[in-house]
């Protein structure tokens, strides 16, 4: 009995943009079109997605002579049959606008296939020889809309700890901008490339809107020169990129000895202009010199006036908003080391007299006060207590007014017996009077040590879930707990030892716009800062109305009906008069997920 064919009885349209996702050859072989495949079905589909797995021939390289060239000459004529293919499949194509080229390779190999001629040799990307250029150069690809160029190896490795990327050189491929439709071009989507050739004479690419640039080498003024390029550039993604500067040549003399380096330094500072882009995301980009294998933690100045959403994950580094946008919506930023630390110190350090005492603090609080008009904010560090401002003066100086911050969620490591990672939660407190949704989690020192810096986002979220999973069928089911004035308990049991920063203050947001608390820590002691929170915006947030609550390595069920509840419930005899009762509940499933956006 045949198998019914479902698929073929989908409408046109249906099938036409399932098949804009499909590699040419799945796209061709499926099923779906075995009873159409005369019909213009999948050349009108408006993509062509081209995938090759190029596979390492092992005795080219212990090999000489004849022997050599017969097995160049195999792995060369498999390249040929490719572009044969893929140029067919452009041909037969109608009306292309999305243009997909992938190529997962094995170590060795990757750019003598882009890249090499027949004889063996490397040809100029700005030649119609190399494979990129021979697929662009198609009269099919003159129109396309997006372009999608990725490279992939299985045994790449670009993070370590401490470093925003381990490789000093990342990219396999080289792209000249004069092959791309400079008229029609929306989207731009490039990974592991190693150099975008800037075009010699002035184009405008008018309709660029997206650009995203993922595991690739480029130089700063050709990154820029891209991006005023396109002057409708919207959406820029910048993901583990190598940006390196062109040395400074009013470097002193001095300088050089002190680096005990002959050639220029990188500069100081460096500026990146995005005067359309609504959304920036920066995640490990690190700025290099050409010639320096340690990276210097420059400054950045950013000119994105009309941004709205922005995204940093890296180095904490010195970081300006100039003019401050107005308009920006959300900012999510993941510190994971300081910027004077030993391998990772700012160019032309001042005397150690003259240097401030506290450079990290200082650049922390200045990074967040260029963005103290978000709505939303996200931000993970490794220590909470390294952002904390103690002193009166200094808070004065250095605390930013977040007069629109509605959300925000902390994510960090503190000391078990620290006593400033209170003051910390303390100071955005303070900073936020309109503060409606605050989310904390907690990681201690001696749990958070074990990790890298490039898994502290995941950590808080996935330990000790399967004493979550047992129970959260449980919580389901579970009706929530409601805490109000007139709820029984121990008085006692809601004591709140002093926590510094929190205890005897009064915060705004405290007391007129926070409805919804969600606290996630690991219960060690019964007098954790954990619980210590817990209590203390019980008491407190008088306008609450959710809370919400995991302590990671206790079956939810039983922490939701014993200890906690007993807290809140006794904190809430200490609220003062007229607070409004709240909810009591487990952080939802989907909560507990690593979370890489809002």
């Amino acid at each position: 009995m045949a198998v019914d064919d479902r698929l073929s009885a989908l409408p046109d349209q249906l099938l036409r943009r399932i098949l804009h996702f499909a590699p040419a050859k799945e796209a061709a072989s499926t099923r779906a079109l075995s009873r159409r495949w005369r019909s213009p079905l999948l050349r009108s589909s408006g993509a062509v997605n081209l995938e090759t797995h190029v596979e390492r021939i092992e005795r080219l390289y212990q090999s000489w002579g004849e022997e050599r060239k017969s097995l160049e000459a195999t792995f060369f004529f498999r390249r040929d049959a490719f572009v044969s293919a893929a140029q067919a499949a452009l041909a037969a194509a109608d009306h292309i606008t999305t243009l997909t080229l992938r190529v997962k390779f094995e170590f060795g190999v990757d750019r003598r296939f882009l890249q090499y001629n027949s004889d063996g040799l490397c040809s100029s990307p700005d030649q119609d020889q190399s494979v990129i250029a021979t697929l662009l150069s198609h009269p099919a690809a003159q129109h396309i809309q997006v372009l999608r160029l990725a490279v992939e190896g299985c045994n790449d490795t670009y993070y370590e700890p401490e470093k925003e990327i381990a490789r000093k050189v990342v990219g396999e491929y080289m792209l000249s901008l004069r092959f791309l439709p400079s008229e029609t071009l929306r989207v731009l989507e490039l990974t592991n490339c190693n150099s975008i050739l800037p075009l010699a004479t002035t184009v405008v690419f008018t309709r660029l809107s997206s650009m995203r640039l993922r595991h690739c080498t480029v130089r700063l003024d050709d990154l820029q020169s891209l991006i005023h390029a396109a002057p409708a550039l919207a959406t820029i993604h910048l993901e583990s990129i190598v940006i390196t500067i062109r040395p400074t040549n009013d470097a002193s003399a001095a300088t050089h000895r002190a680096l005990d380096d002959t050639s220029p330094p990188p500069p100081t500072e460096i500026v990146l202009q995005c005067s359309a882009a609504i959304v920036l995301m920066l995640r490990r980009c690190s700025w290099r010199g050409n010639d320096h294998e340690t990276p210097a933690v420059v400054a950045v100045e950013i000119h994105a006036p009309r941004l709205r959403r922005f995204v940093y994950m890296g180095l904490l580094r010195r970081f300006t908003m100039s003019p401050q946008p107005q308009d920006l919506s959300r900012a999510d930023l993941h510190f994971f080391g300081p910027c004077d630390k030993k391998r990772y110190v700012y160019p032309h350090r001042k005397h150690p007299s003259e240097e401030d005492p506290n450079p990290n603090l200082v650049t922390f609080w200045r990074f967040l006060q260029d963005i103290s008009s978000t709505k939303q904010l996200k931000l993970r560090v490794n220590n909470l207590e390294d952002m904390a401002v103690l002193s009166e003066a200094m808070r004065v100086e250095l605390l930013p007014a977040f007069c629109n911050l509605e959300r925000l969620e902390l994510q960090g490591v503190h000391r078990p017996k620290g006593k400033t990672a209170s003051v910390a939660i303390a100071n955005l407190l303070r900073c936020s009077p309109v503060l409606r949704n605050l989310r904390i989690n907690l990681t201690t020192a001696q749990h958070g040590a074990i990790l890298r810096y490039d898994r502290i986002e995941g950590y808080v979220e996935t330990k000790f879930l399967s004493d979550r999973d047992k129970s959260v069928d449980l919580i389901n089911r579970a009706e929530p707990t409601t805490v109000s004035l007139e709820d029984d308990g121990d008085v006692n049991s809601a004591e709140v030892l002093d926590i510094p920063g929190l205890s005897r203050h009064s915060f705004e947001c405290l007391q007129s716009s926070l409805k919804r608390m969600s606290l996630q820590f690991r219960l060690e002691e019964s007098n954790c800062l954990g619980v210590k929170l817990i209590k203390f915006f019980t008491k407190n947030a008088t306008v609450l109305e959710e809370m919400h609550i995991d302590t990671g390595n206790r079956k939810l069920c039983e922490h939701m009906n014993s200890k906690v509840k007993t807290w809140i419930t006794s904190s809430s005899k200490m609220r003062k008069s007229g607070a409004s009762s709240f909810m009591v509940l487990p952080l939802e499933s989907r909560e507990l997920c690593v979370e890489r956006g809002f």
